[in-house]
């Protein structure tokens, strides 16, 4: 690989997955502004999925059901455009998703916690 790459190059990498331990997201989260990015909004996703999972006392994600609205005022997003996210998120295989008139539920198939 070039040391010298301009800014503007884009590097060309394989396929690959990282685990994100919640030390690391939080490390990483560097809220300032009013709107969140989708990197935030994720993160948030994950820790209502653990938050719900941990309350209920279950090793696996149990489903979170709210309206979009909430996230949509939460995150600083038109509630269309939370509902594109989740669905982008839903076609990459990451969560599994259920609408209703007033709600959706999902649950995040890729969360894990560590053995106690």
């Amino acid at each position: 690989m070039k040391a010298n790459m301009s800014k503007k190059e884009t590097l060309q990498c394989p396929d690959y997955t990282h685990q994100l331990p919640k030390k690391l997201a939080d490390f990483l989260h560097q809220r300032q502004d009013v709107k969140y990015n989708k990197f935030e909004a994720f993160r948030y996703l994950l820790e209502l999925q653990a938050a719900a999972s941990a309350e209920q006392d279950s090793p696996a994600p149990v489903p979170v059901t709210l309206p979009l609205t909430v996230l949509a005022d939460e995150w600083g997003w038109h509630r269309h455009t939370v509902g594109a996210f989740l669905e982008g998120l839903e076609k990459l295989g990451f969560v599994t998703l259920e609408r209703s008139r007033s709600s959706s539920t999902f649950t995040i198939t890729t969360l894990s916690f560590p053995a106690a």
